[in-house]
């Protein structure tokens, strides 16, 4: 892929691939995150961009592979969606397929924290291809799931793994502004993921089950389960 140019080709699963494939041939891990990602499990969501999580040192060198590809880099001129994210997220490291559409690469530490270190040629049970069978396909209603088999190079964590990371980004920003963005993705994932072959309450680790678990049941007392998760994180240190 290394002679791909960007020439404003619109949003789709091939350029998603390209872009993964760009940063691969560049030595760049990376996953699938964000909207994009929540298709491929099925949800029915809107794609305002595509996400890519990188290791956090690499950041810079994939914005660079990006950019020297075509991708264009963000100008006051456009009308970004990332110059006021109301999520709270960092602006800086994105660049733009058009004037609302965005490529946007996060470091590991900060979305995939409790995941282990991974390189190009990682092959473990919280990493999947976009193509794996046991994502859904196509189903009405539903989101577009799995990619084609020629981007079976595209990577994605495993939607147990994301799942967790859901529940441990919405302790870590408790009383911000990510907060509510975390349970609307976790809501997104109870509703049309949940007691699917790729997600079930029992797969997660047992610190994170009683909450995922009262939230399912409508326990009243969910909230406080969460709470109870949360001072276990900052016990070890997870978060603080």
């Amino acid at each position: 892929m290394a002679d791909f140019s960007f020439r404003g080709q619109s949003l789709d699963n091939d350029l998603v691939g390209s872009i993964s494939s760009l940063l691969n041939d560049a030595g760049i891990p990376n996953l699938l995150w964000g909207n994009y990602l929540l298709t491929i499990y099925g949800v029915p969501t809107i794609v305002d961009g595509v996400s890519f999580i990188v290791p956090d040192a690499l950041i810079e060198p994939g914005l660079s592979t990006l950019l020297h590809s075509g991708f264009l880099p963000c100008t006051p001129s456009f009308e970004c969606p990332h110059s006021n994210d109301a999520k709270g997220f960092s602006t800086n490291a994105h660049l733009h397929i058009n004037e609302e559409l965005v490529i946007s690469l996060y470091g590991k530490s900060d979305m995939l924290w409790e995941l282990p270190d991974f390189d190009i040629a990682t092959q473990n049970t919280d990493i999947m291809s976009a193509s794996d069978p046991q994502l859904p396909p196509t189903i009405l209603g539903r989101g577009q799931g799995r990619f084609p088999s020629h981007l079976s190079a595209v990577r994605i964590p495993s939607a147990v793994r994301y799942c967790e990371a859901i529940l441990f980004l919405l302790c870590r920003d408790y009383g911000h502004l990510r907060e509510y963005y975390w349970m609307a993705m976790l809501t997104y994932l109870m509703e049309y993921v949940d007691g699917t072959d790729i997600l079930r309450e029992e797969s997660l680790r047992e610190e994170y089950t009683p909450f995922y678990g009262a939230i399912i049941q409508g326990d009243p007392d969910m909230w406080l389960h969460l709470d109870t998760l949360r001072d276990g994180l900052i016990r070890r240190q997870a978060i603080r």
